[in-house]
């Protein structure tokens, strides 16, 4: 009978669980270990323990009793594995409850959304330049290295840069602006946006007209977005491209993305490759 006990509890077994009863009952936070208990029972996470006015009594039942670690509860909190929400995206993972969020921050397969009007697609970034390519005919990616200067052709519409450094994936998009000529936006695809995030990368675009002199160049942070709601975010377009610049279809600018926490001098490359380009 000792065997066949030991037997069942090597054997992993599906359950339902109310992930609530989980929940530390002053933060509702998952708890983590080490949780303490009341001499009756009720469970608290050590932070919010550390913060309670009398220590000494119970925060639930207000009785007077001494707090002590709650090792049995801590081993099923520790064997209570979920999957990971974007398991629909690819991602096989599961992590014990109070890891979710720490593994779900990171997810390499949490989902950024197609900005074409009605498409809907989200999927992990790896899989966006396929579905761009093969769903609505945009440009196949075009590869760079970071902190070097390279063309990019002006034509309206959405297309995607490849950081062959670190493979991050950009979207560049081109639109009317009217009189003003054309509006640019380069936004870094980043599922793991949030909107009070810190720019990863700085980009530097300029142009230079032969036929009519015009040179003009912008410096500009790159925002992050995982496109939520299929559209680009509002108020994302960051250079023109004035309309006496581009008068050929082959106008192209020079563009150079920069990685902020490198601190690399910035101009150097861009000044460069745009001399080379005017002898």
């Amino acid at each position: 009978m000792e065997q066949s006990a030991r037997q069942r509890s090597s054997v992993a077994t599906n359950a339902t669980v109310d992930l609530e009863v989980l929940d530390c009952t002053v933060c509702c936070h998952p708890l983590k270990p080490p949780v303490l208990q009341c001499g009756v029972g009720h469970v608290i996470c050590s932070s919010c323990h550390g913060k309670l006015p009398d220590k000494n009594r119970c925060h639930v039942c207000a009785m007077d009793t001494a707090y002590n670690r709650c090792f049995a509860v801590e081993q099923i909190l520790r064997s209570i594995l979920v999957p990971c929400r974007n398991a629909g995206y690819g991602c096989d993972a599961k992590t014990a409850y109070h890891d979710s969020d720490s593994h779900e921050d990171g997810c390499p397969h949490a989902p950024c959304f197609c900005p074409e009007p009605g498409c809907g697609f989200a999927g992990a970034t790896s899989s966006l330049p396929a579905h761009f390519t093969g769903g609505h005919g945009w440009p196949p990616a075009t590869e760079f290295r970071r902190a070097r200067a390279f063309d990019l052709q002006v034509q309206e519409g959405k297309r995607v840069l490849r950081d062959v450094d670190g493979g991050h994936l950009f979207l560049v998009d081109v639109a009317p602006a009217g009189p003003a000529g054309l509006a640019g936006a380069v936004l870094l695809l980043d599922p793991h946006a949030g909107a009070k995030a810190k720019p990863k990368f700085e980009c530097h675009v300029a142009f230079h007209c032969r036929a009519t002199g015009w040179r003009s160049s912008s410096e500009f942070p790159v925002r992050s977005t995982a496109l939520a709601g299929g559209s680009l975010p509002a108020d994302c377009y960051a250079f023109v491209v004035p309309r006496v610049a581009h008068p050929p279809a082959t106008a192209s600018i020079i563009v150079s993305v920069y990685d902020v926490s490198k601190k690399r001098p910035r101009n150097g490359d861009i000044r460069q490759h745009l001399k080379s380009r005017v002898n």
